[in-house]
């Protein structure tokens, strides 16, 4: 039998050094999402498949070839895998390019029992290192974080990736936020908050603070394309506000009525992304 830890007893530092382990360890899926999964899985049947070295093990990452226009990556959100992402492969290779697609670690049949930013920025370096140069990327919730960070030069000694054009779904804006909401609802004290803050720069060299999606476009502007739905309720319109914020070469799509997850499979999500990487 598993004991829990007494609120009363712990310390802040030791309550928000538990909770991080909760917060980068994805959940289990539900029989449901297991069986959208397999549905949707294979389509991976037509990619070559890849396996790359990643720290102590291997990350799995799919190949469809194209007409060698460029690489499009796509980056699925959290407790995803590369197979939800695959309403975009035709219409992609259909436009001449390759499509990349990803399973973070501790995702799909990745390695790893954990995951956050800089473990999924450290995976975007493994895959580039393998398959680079890209075209642009296409990502998801999560997926958008870790992409739009990849930019920035922001964790640890990792340089900046380059890619082109960046497509964000339903993507986070303020890892600050994300994190201040993931205190709220286990209850933290300011202490133990900010004690929960202090592992992002203790993993990247960083605060939390620096990693703003609108701040870092600002500084690197790639031309991006933010789909989001405004009745979006695990990652607020909001975020999608404040992407366009960066500056014109940022814009932004609403989607109303497509949540967060039905967004991925709608027409107008995958015509409207498509369109984007070929301008």
């Amino acid at each position: 039998m598993t004991v829990q830890p007494d609120s009363l007893t712990e310390t802040p530092k030791a309550q928000a050094d538990r909770l991080f382990e909760v917060f980068c360890t994805p959940e289990p899926l539900t029989e449901a999402a297991q069986k959208g999964m397999a549905r949707v899985a294979s389509r991976l049947s037509a990619a070559l498949a890849l396996r790359i070295p990643f720290q102590d093990g291997e990350l799995q990452a799919y190949r469809f070839v194209g007409n060698g226009r460029g690489s499009v990556v796509l980056l699925h959100g959290w407790t995803g895998q590369a197979a939800v992402m695959t309403a975009f492969v035709e219409p992609l290779l259909a436009a001449g390019f390759d499509v990349l697609a990803l399973d973070f670690p501790a995702h799909g049949r990745s390695d790893g029992e954990r995951l956050h930013v800089a473990l999924g920025v450290a995976a975007l370096h493994a895959l580039h290192a393998v398959t680079g140069p890209w075209h642009g990327v296409i990502a998801h919730s999560f997926g958008g974080a870790v992409a739009f960070a990849a930019l920035s030069g922001l964790v640890g000694d990792l340089p900046p990736l380059s890619y082109g054009r960046l497509v964000l779904i339903a993507a986070p804006c303020s890892m600050p936020r994300v994190f201040e909401t993931f205190a709220r609802r286990h209850d933290l004290s300011p202490e133990a908050t900010q004690s929960l803050k202090d592992h992002v720069k203790r993993l990247t060299g960083n605060p939390v603070e620096a990693f703003m999606g609108d701040a870092i476009l600002r500084q690197h502007p790639v031309p991006t394309l933010v789909l989001h739905a405004p009745e979006d309720q695990e990652v607020l319109f909001l975020s999608a506000e404040s992407f366009v914020s960066a500056g014109p070469h940022v814009s932004l799509h609403p989607l109303p009525g497509l949540g967060h997850r039905r967004i991925l499979y709608a027409k107008e999500t995958v015509q409207a992304a498509t369109a984007f990487m070929e301008t």
